[in-house]
């Protein structure tokens, strides 16, 4: 899990470099309406980087972030896949979307697993 953790806080920082460069993720399909929205969830996606890196680091004290990071990666899914099936974001959204959601449930279900402990108990921050 620390391995899966660390590399998706990797795949945030890809994400957000991406996100600076217009010309970039032109490239790949994706269509930002304007280069401060780019810039504004690439800041978002940098944070959340360094979050995933360091709880990857010791799971058990920073599994709360981690955890509440799933219900962001629901909140993306639900946004991404209809912009790229219905918007016009691009079809590169959905994939993105669907991996959003793929990660989100390894956190979710994956976490109270590996720690021995109930969602509720991630959910509220209270693993002692």
């Amino acid at each position: 899990m620390k391995n899966f953790i660390f590399w998706s806080g990797v795949y945030n920082a890809g994400l957000a470099l991406t996100l600076t460069c217009p010309p970039a993720y032109r490239l790949l399909g994706l269509n930002v309406p304007a280069p401060l929205w780019g810039w504004l969830i690439a800041g978002f996606l940098g944070f959340t980087s360094v979050v995933l890196i360091l709880a990857s680091c010791n799971l058990r004290l920073r599994a709360a972030f981690v955890y509440w990071e799933s219900i962001l990666r629901y909140i993306a899914a639900l946004l991404l896949v209809p912009a790229g099936l219905f918007g016009d974001l691009g079809l590169i959204a959905v994939p993105l979307g669907l991996g959003d959601l793929a990660i989100g449930l390894v956190y979710m279900f994956g976490l109270p697993k590996e720690l021995g402990v109930s969602h509720l108990t991630l959910l509220c921050d209270a693993i002692d």
